[in-house]
């Protein structure tokens, strides 16, 4: 049970750590840097809505709002003037954040 629990913390704080490496090695602009952060939290706040979604309508724009987040990620990836290592290594910490995001353990309501 603790390794189930410790798993998905550790992808997402390895997958943000690399993330933040990647686009801070990268990216030459500081908007640049802004963009790709701005999808990472888009994205990660997607699925924890997602995750709390009550509501059918909610749940399916929260699924919209992740795949305009990863669309976007990767459209920006493709345009940016970026070593194929730092594109490629973003990419798979992005996706990394978001399995950890998903996968994190729900606390339980105590009634």
């Amino acid at each position: 049970m603790e390794n189930i629990i410790t798993l998905p913390r550790l992808a997402l704080s390895m997958g943000i750590l690399l993330y933040l490496v990647c686009i801070w090695l990268g990216c030459p602009q500081l908007e640049d840097k802004a963009y790709f952060l701005a999808m990472l939290v888009m994205g990660v706040f997607a699925i924890a809505a997602h995750r709390q979604a009550a509501d059918a309508r909610f749940a399916g724009l929260c699924r919209l709002v992740l795949l305009l987040a990863s669309g976007l990620l990767l459209l920006g990836v493709w345009n940016m003037p970026l070593a194929l290592t730092y594109e490629c290594l973003a990419v798979v910490a992005w996706f990394a954040c978001m399995y950890g995001a998903a996968r994190w353990p729900q606390r339980e309501c105590a009634s």
